[in-house]
């Protein structure tokens, strides 16, 4: 049902104040919330953001109460603030946004913002985690149907457009969105806790944000090559020396065997995060020359295996999106009688993994803050 002219005027008078009201009472939220634009719209349900604007239905926040409708503008901040529009990637879009709903709601639950009954997904086992951890551990096809799928009769809250006005962003443009958001977040974060009003939830997101990160591709290429070069070579001499009229000997095998990939499968792993993965696994090879490579892509099940030799291109392929479960590579490995160098397996360590370790190194390259059960664990970022 349409609503006049005049109540859509007072429905935008009431979101102006809504916008106002989080600035005096919850200064992050507020802060941000004047960076969108509010755009009215009936052709969706309740709202949609696209990191530009909050698109509203008119009709939807006239029937809010004003506390209610200002938790809506602060949930629709959150998703720019932990940049759900730009990281879903080929992710399944309403499964991607209930996700983020979780994480958005339980971090407004503890800065005791108003729940929205209706259309309130916030459930207690998602605490602490990431759109990305929820995402993996949500049923697949789960908000399809515009619920939050728990029988709880939930509605999904909001949109999660592509990019601005709903058009798909290339990379660049991605980019420059993430890296403004990043900047206008620390500093709303800046003002918040200058007034002592920076929530609890929010502190830990804002740390791991400015925290110093050593870079995962280096820490990634130390522990390969390490375990790769396993004596000096005098007929290879060492080219770093070499301007400087000194003949050292550099660290090389001869013998280098096998390395093996794994890439976990399960849908929590970002397209930018294969291709950055891959390429640094490319770099490696050409610097350690191992004689085989073997690519293995799993889920909870293996996928996909691929052997490479010294002198093919190496290629990561992804076939799968269901749940996780670590045992499956290891287990290929021994059946094959496979003794690798070492194994880089590049997850978010959200699955079982086997009890007892195997006889070769592990390096976990994890996109989550978790640590491997047992190996080397390289956090890893784009």
């Amino acid at each position: 049902m349409s609503i006049s002219l005049e109540e859509r005027a007072r429905v935008a008078t009431k979101l102006t104040k809504a916008r106002a009201t989080l600035l005096i009472e919850q200064p992050f939220y507020g802060t941000l919330a004047l960076r969108l634009h509010l755009v009215e719209t009936d052709e969706i349900d309740t709202l949609a953001v696209d990191g530009h604007s909050i698109f509203y239905n008119p009709k939807f926040c006239e029937d809010l109460p004003v506390d209610q409708l200002r938790t809506a503008v602060a949930h629709e901040v959150g998703h720019c603030v932990f940049d759900h529009v730009g990281r879903r990637g080929p992710r399944d879009p309403m499964k991607w946004n209930l996700a983020g709903d979780h994480v958005i709601n339980l971090g407004l639950e503890e800065a005791s913002f108003t729940k929205i009954p209706g259309y309130w997904n916030a459930d207690k086992k998602f605490t602490g985690m990431s759109a990305d951890q929820v995402y993996n551990l949500l049923p697949d096809g789960a908000g399809s149907d515009g619920t939050g799928g728990d029988g709880r009769g939930q509605k999904v809250l909001d949109d999660i457009m592509n990019g601005p006005g709903g058009k798909a962003m290339d990379e660049s443009e991605r980019t420059v969105i993430e890296n403004d958001w990043k900047v206008a977040t620390l500093q709303a974060a800046n003002l918040a806790k200058q007034q002592g009003k920076l929530p609890a939830s929010l502190e830990r997101f804002i740390k791991e944000m400015t925290e110093a990160k050593v870079n995962w591709r280096d820490q990634l290429r130390n522990l390969i090559t390490e375990r790769a070069k396993n004596d000096y070579c005098w007929s290879r001499p060492n080219r770093r020396f070499a301007g400087q009229g000194l003949f050292l000997p550099s660290m090389y095998s001869e013998t280098m065997g096998t390395i093996v990939v794994v890439t976990d499968d399960s849908g929590s792993i970002g397209n930018d995060m294969l291709a950055a993965f891959e390429a640094e696994i490319k770099a490696i090879r050409s610097a350690v020359m191992p004689l085989k490579t073997i690519h293995i892509s799993c889920d909870a099940r293996i996928n996909h295996v691929a052997e490479f030799a010294m002198e093919d291109e190496f290629k990561v392929v992804s076939k799968g999106g269901g749940g996780t479960d670590f045992n499956p590579p290891f287990e290929h490995i021994e059946r094959e009688g496979e003794k690798p160098v070492c194994l880089v397996y590049l997850t978010d360590l959200y699955g079982p993994a086997p009890n007892v370790p195997p006889d070769y190194p592990v390096i976990w390259c994890c996109t989550t803050d978790k640590v491997g059960p047992w190996g080397e664990t390289i956090h890893v970022e784009v």
